[in-house]
């Protein structure tokens, strides 16, 4: 009986940590990896309306505690005429710099474009967290995913490789 409920238990704990939501709203599937927040924000397609404090738009915020500073992926979808807006290329008083320079990346079901930059502080201009921009089309929409740490530092490739994992955890719906 007690190895009963030790395997129920340990299958709780697994369930529960690898748990997918298929968000109707923003037309995307994910299954945040353990230790991982999801809180999606905003309205139904065009996803225009205000959000919350990230963007006055639609979105998921995905945030992770970890010892070397917070860790954040945000995914905006758009319509093609939502994808001018400048408030998609900033997150909260965080400005993406854009570069010229991307790779292309592919997860099991989207093919993105990637660019490693950094964001600066919409006020005062100074330069802040290093951070990664996706560019993904889906059907007649499309995504723009930041993930970045909250660390003053450069990325260390250990740390990349998490906010990958959760990015990666993205689908289209």
């Amino acid at each position: 009986m007690r190895t009963l409920l030790s395997f129920l238990f340990v299958g709780m704990i697994a369930f529960s940590q690898a748990q997918s939501v298929k968000s109707k709203n923003l037309k995307l599937k994910y299954t945040p990896p353990a230790g991982w927040n999801a809180e999606e924000f905003g309205t139904k397609s065009p996803w225009e309306e205000p959000g919350n404090a990230l963007c006055a738009c639609a979105g998921v915020h995905f945030s992770k505690s970890h010892k070397d500073g917070k860790m954040h992926v945000v995914v905006y979808p758009s319509t093609q005429s939502g994808l001018d807006s400048t408030k998609r290329n900033a997150v909260g008083n965080l400005e993406f710099v854009d570069v010229v320079k991307y790779d292309r990346v592919r997860n099991n079901d989207m093919s993105f474009e990637r660019k490693k930059s950094n964001f600066i502080e919409s006020k005062t201009k100074a330069k802040s967290f290093d951070a990664y921009r996706y560019f993904v089309k889906v059907d007649d929409h499309f995504y723009i995913i930041f993930a970045w740490q909250e660390n003053t530092q450069t990325l260390n490739s250990t740390n990349e490789k998490e906010l990958f994992t959760m990015v990666n955890s993205i689908e289209g719906n």
